[in-house]
């Protein structure tokens, strides 16, 4: 008669799953040579270029070092500050003057309008009388012709 014990099945199945677990490391651990291969191959293709960059490194980082100091010194210069209060009041003139100019664009066209419309007004009183001096001139001619 076979007997099966709970411990030999729990042995078996652990053992299994090492087994899987060894593989799934071995598999990891095959795709990362082949990773550091790759990168090891660009490292040497590019070893040259990689040189003259870790070459010039210290001359960059002082420059960058010189630039920052200029910047510091052209922000903390009171003329400069001086510079863009003036720019600043100088933009808001010429806003004021735009709003200006408009406001006064806007009345000169109003104000002609008017003048137009007034002027038209004044030749159709102009038309109106004369139609009114023609119609008495008629009025006289035919009287004087019908005497």
């Amino acid at each position: 008669m076979v007997t099966i014990n709970i411990r030999l099945m729990a042995d078996i199945i652990l053992l299994l799953v090492g087994i899987i677990a060894i593989i799934f490391l071995a598999l990891f651990l095959k795709n990362a040579i082949n990773l550091v291969k790759s990168i090891q191959k660009i490292v040497d293709k590019n070893k040259d270029n990689l040189d003259n960059v870790i070459d010039k490194l210290p001359t960059l980082v002082d420059q960058a070092n010189t630039l920052v100091d200029n910047v510091n010194g052209l922000v903390s210069d009171p003329n400069l500050k001086m510079a863009i209060s003036n720019a600043n009041l100088a933009i808001s003139n010429v806003s004021d003057i735009t709003v200006d100019v408009k406001d006064t664009v806007n009345y000169f066209g109003e104000s002609v309008v008017d003048t137009t419309d007034t002027f038209g007004e004044g030749i159709a009183s102009i038309n109106d009388y004369a139609s009114l001096i023609m119609d008495v001139v008629d009025i006289v001619r035919n009287v004087i012709a019908g005497r």
